[in-house]
């Protein structure tokens, strides 16, 4: 993993993106509770795409230091998370605005693509 991510598990997930009750059967709402956008990389220890991904990630993370978190998490090791997004493929991204739903990016990019979806999504 690269060291400029934070690694999220569920807990954090619930205190720092969004509260979610996994054990109801209803779907919940959708709030960001952060303060400030985020990205959360879904990715496991075997995936190749994944370990290209992460250099990419933790530069944006330096170029956005203060305006975005960068979160990462093992999704094997975080099931509940991966289910709530329906993440079946590696990596997986999810964008997550200050205001309105999650966007889902499945793939590796380079960086120039993370530039401008942040700049999409997040209008920075």
């Amino acid at each position: 993993m690269a060291e400029g991510l934070t690694y999220l598990s569920t807990a954090d997930f619930k205190k720092k993106v969004c509260y979610y009750d996994f054990t109801s059967n209803q779907q919940p709402e959708w709030k960001y509770i952060g303060d400030k956008p985020c990205l959360i990389d879904f990715s496991t220890a075997w995936c190749g795409w994944c370990k290209k991904l992460h250099p990419v990630l933790e530069e944006v993370s330096k170029q956005y230091e203060g305006e975005i978190y960068v979160y990462t998490l093992d999704a094997e090791k975080e099931p509940e998370l991966s289910a709530l997004f329906g993440v079946r493929s590696f990596p997986t991204v999810i964008l997550c605005p200050m205001k309105g739903g999650p966007r889902i990016v499945q793939g590796y990019h380079p960086l120039d693509y993370w530039q401008e979806a942040i700049k999409q999504v997040f209008g920075l």
